[in-house]
């Protein structure tokens, strides 16, 4: 992506309603797509916590527990 491009924002209710249906605890999220938790219903955000991440190698330390 060019720098002077527009970040898209991808829905986040239904992967992370798939990922607590899975039992997953913790979720790496883009921060583009932070304003995005208000549309995501309570029950999930209750049993998923989010982990925001701006770039990909960030992403990966903190997927590795290294942050």
């Amino acid at each position: 992506m060019s720098k002077g491009s527009p970040h898209f924002a991808w829905p986040l209710t239904e992967p992370l309603q798939l990922a607590r249906d899975n039992g997953v605890k913790r979720a790496l999220v883009p921060i583009e797509n932070k304003r995005q938790f208000l549309e995501v219903s309570g029950d999930i955000m209750e049993h998923v916590d989010p982990v925001f991440y701006g770039d990909p190698k960030a992403a990966a330390f903190k997927a590795l527990g290294m942050n």
